[in-house]
């Protein structure tokens, strides 16, 4: 058993007391040696007493007790130093170990066991043991290590990786330097060898929070920036063409705030899988940020390789799947770039990216875009746009118009549909669809409806007062819908105000269920039970199909005018109104026919047994003022009957 460090430097107080006694023990023994043989010579030789018979050996005999004294003492400090650097050594937590140019072990610390799963027998029994353990792939600098620590005095600090006795990745931080003897030959090498193993991971750990996605485990916005850096880095080494597919989910939003956060978490879960199965080592799938998928393809400088890869992402995406017992189908919108004639930096690229995949969700046109110079023009309009609808809204600058919807019969007007006009300072009147678009996509559209609703129940409160009130719909865009506190708000609105709720009509389109079609049947029954009206809006085109009308409750159907621009001449167009007509009367639905502008279409309309409709032939969308006046000239004349 080794001395502790304590007992150690207790060993060297005592020793460095009795080192006195030390040289005192050497010379008596040399005294009781060389004086008795000088006294034997002195009396068998010589008659006569001679002094230096006896001082001669005395001081001879104090040289040589001192000098072995002397050597006595050097010998047990080398012994006390040897033990007090065990002592310090044996209790470090560090590998320690000295090493002869043979490989062999003279010292090796108890730390080994816990870095290594060594012990230091099995280290002393096993020369070089520390060459075996080094990682297979650090063993090209540990054998360059070894090579210049022979040649080089200077001491060396480097990390690697040694695989444990247990097979156990450990990471070092070695520090060494070589040993010379006093002719400058090595004959060894000392080494101090530091755990940090915990240190490491740690570093990755924060790596992996630095660039991968906590969500999907992808690679995040910042890796993706620093991977794309790299390539086109590379590319003045090398031709290095990549193509850039930006992915953003449609409708990601409605889902998110129809189900909750967490529903939304799981279900981008599952896209990131989706996406990886199909990619594979083919390309480098990232998370971007929020439903944004940016996918980078390696090699892929053609058109025809990018659009192949983009349609099996969308079709693996499209395929059914379940989360918490929901069916969901779910679509996206890709915008493609290449490296390098779309963009010479990581930026633009992405940038020009995401720029093509807004182009195909405002087109509505299929769901892959390759980027065009032009867009980024429009992009900028856009943005520009954003902002001036938002400043619009802090002034108030959107008003509420109103098209009129009339009795084909009499021309009374019968009701009419809310529509939103942007009255620009500057710019003077702007069209709904220069706005309404990106106020969809970049969530404008609920305070812009929450304006319009407060303008149009000023307006009804003052026509209920004046004793012309007419039902009014207003439209509810999906967005809206969508929001899980909107609905609510808007009731309470309504109420809050004094205005009827039996006659209001929201009108809605085929996109509040392309979500969740249970969730919004669920919320239209809701409003439907407060007294509000509901109609489908722009029925015939996009998905539209019969089985909504089966199980939606709705009041109204507005057909769109596309089903009746040449219904005078077209047979097939005169048929499709014929059978609607036949249709909402079995279903005690309520129909309407949008954008009559015609003589023809009118009579045709007619013939066919419509109700209701409207359009330029009839109005054309009116100030609140001038809608006013139409309703008031209606009652003075007699023509007005309410409904």
């Amino acid at each position: 058993m080794q001395p502790g460090v304590d007992e150690v430097w207790e060993w060297n107080r005592k020793s460095e007391q009795s080192s006195p006694r030390v040289y005192i023990k050497h010379i008596m023994l040399t005294l009781l040696v060389i004086v008795p043989a000088a006294a034997y010579q002195a009396k068998y030789y010589y008659d006569g007493f001679e002094p230096h018979f006896f001082f001669v050996p005395f001081l001879v005999s104090l040289l040589v007790g001192t000098l072995l004294g002397r050597a006595a003492l050097l010998k047990q400090r080398l012994k006390r130093q040897g033990e007090q650097f065990r002592a310090i050594a044996d209790l470090a937590q560090e590998f320690t170990y000295y090493r002869t140019a043979d490989g062999t072990y003279e010292y090796v610390s108890p730390a080994c066991l816990a870095t290594t799963g060594y012990t230091p027998d099995e280290f002393y029994a096993t020369p070089n043991l520390m060459d075996r353990l080094i990682h297979p792939d650090d063993r090209a600098l540990w054998f360059q290590h070894l090579g210049v620590t022979h040649d080089c005095c200077d001491p060396q600090t480097f990390e690697l990786r040694i695989l444990s006795k247990d097979r156990r990745t450990v990471w070092l931080k070695h520090i060494c330097a070589p040993v010379f003897d006093e002719q400058g030959l090595h004959i060894g090498v000392r080494s101090t060898n530091l755990d940090i193993t915990q240190r490491k991971e740690d570093q990755a750990r924060i790596e992996r929070m630095a660039y991968y996605d906590a969500l999907t485990d992808l690679p995040n916005r910042r890796s993706l920036v620093r991977r794309l850096h790299k390539h086109i880095q590379a590319s003045s080494v090398v031709d290095n063409e990549f193509a850039l597919l930006f992915l953003d989910l449609n409708r990601f939003k409605h889902i998110n705030d129809s189900f909750g956060h967490s529903f939304g978490d799981r279900l981008l879960g599952k896209v990131a899988e989706r996406l990886k199965n199909v990619t594979h080592d083919k390309g480098m799938v990232s998370r971007f940020g929020g439903d944004e998928f940016v996918i980078l393809l390696m090699g892929v400088n053609s058109r025809s390789l990018a659009q192949n890869m983009a349609s099996r992402l969308l079709n693996e995406l499209e395929q059914p799947l379940e989360i918490d017992g929901v069916d969901l189908r779910v679509s996206a919108s890709i915008g493609i770039t290449f490296y390098p004639e779309d963009g010479g930096d990581e930026e633009t690229l992405i940038r020009n990216a995401d720029v093509a995949m807004y182009k195909t969700k405002r087109n509505g046109s299929g769901n892959i875009c390759f980027y065009s110079s032009d867009y980024s023009a429009e992009a900028a309009r856009i943005v520009s746009t954003e902002g001036r609808v938002q400043k619009g809204l802090l002034n108030r600058e959107f008003v509420a118009w109103y098209q009129p919807k009339v009795d084909l019969a009499s021309g009374r007007v019968l009701g009419m549909e809310a529509l939103a006009r942007w009255q620009h300072p500057e710019l003077g009147m702007i069209p709904p669809g220069d706005f309404i678009p990106i106020a969809e996509e970049t969530g404008q559209i609920n305070e812009l409806g929450q304006q319009l609703l407060e303008q149009v129940l000023q307006d009804m409160q003052r026509w209920q007062e004046l004793g012309v009130t007419v039902p009014v719909a207003v439209n509810v865009s999906a967005r809206q819908f969508a929001d899980s506190d909107y609905c609510d708000a808007m009731v309470s609105q309504i109420q809050d105000s004094g205005c009827n709720l039996s006659r209001i009509e929201l009108e809605i389109t085929e996109q509040v269920f392309l979500g969740d079609f249970d969730s919004a049947i669920e919320k239209l029954q809701q409003l439907r039970s407060t007294g509000l009206s509901i109609a489908l809006d722009d029925f015939g085109t996009g998905y539209s199909s019969f089985n909504y009308l089966k199980k939606l409750p709705i009041d109204t159907l507005k057909i769109d005018r596309a089903f009746i621009t040449h219904i005078d001449r077209n047979w097939a167009e005169y048929a499709i109104i014929k059978a609607l007509v036949s249709m909402c009367q079995d279903l005690n639905l309520d129909m309407v026919v949008e954008g009559v502008e015609a003589e023809a279409q009118k009579k045709a309309l007619v013939m066919l047994g419509c109700r209701k409709a409207q359009g330029f032939y009839f109005y054309r969308p009116l100030t609140a003022k001038g809608m006013e006046e139409l309703l008031m000239k209606q009652e003075q004349n007699g023509w007005y009957e309410p409904v």
